[in-house]
């Protein structure tokens, strides 16, 4: 009986030696030619992260560093076609992205107004300023469309406290900064 059941922990044993070899080869995902498959940000696919004994290690990679790049865009009283700096300014901001060789995971666009006319007009202003932005950023190819969240605000966020009694000409300059769109790029640096 004792004998019996020394055999029975023995191959147990050996089985369990086995399945741990065999492990560190299942416990990766591989294509057809026997590549081990990485995500986007270089991670191993697995089917088993726990495991330490594969040919990806048993560290888990820091994650990655997602930076965010912010600009605002400023529009003419009234409209919402973008101004030869706003393009600048999107310019500037495409050419930093492409420059340090990143990956755009998320884009946040959000436009406003001033506080000169109708709510409704205002909100119905902010949103063409938003549009104008983000089909700017998805013509240069910096961005894909299914990345941008865009919203619009009217004139209910304001970047201003200007007085009430101003000359309309200097109230239209001072809520110049009302007149905007904020974008926000989440980049990641892409593997190599």
């Amino acid at each position: 009986m004792t004998h019996s059941m020394k055999l029975l922990l023995a191959g147990a044993v050996l089985v369990l030696g086995m399945g741990s070899a065999q492990a560190s080869t299942l416990d990766v995902v591989r294509d057809s030619n026997g590549a081990v498959v990485k995500t986007t940000l270089g991670d191993c696919l697995r089917t088993n992260w726990e495991n330490g004994c594969d040919e990806c290690g048993g560290e888990k990679q820091a994650a990655p560093q997602i930076q965010t790049e912010t600009k605002s865009v400023y529009f003419d009283f009234g409209k919402a076609k973008l101004t030869k700096d706003g393009k600048k300014a999107l310019d500037a901001l495409a050419a930093s992205i492409i420059a340090k060789g990143t990956s755009v995971t998320n884009v946040r666009v959000a436009g406003y107004a001033d506080r000169i006319g109708s709510a409704t007009a205002n909100e119905k202003l902010s949103k063409k300023r938003a549009d104008a932005v983000r089909q700017y950023l998805v013509s240069k190819g910096v961005i894909n469309a299914q990345v941008v969240e865009t919203r619009w605000f009217g004139d209910s966020v304001t970047a201003t406290n200007c007085p009430k009694k101003l000359s309309k000409a200097k109230l239209i300059k001072c809520l110049q900064p009302d007149r905007r769109v904020d974008v926000e790029i989440d980049t990641v640096a892409v593997a190599k």
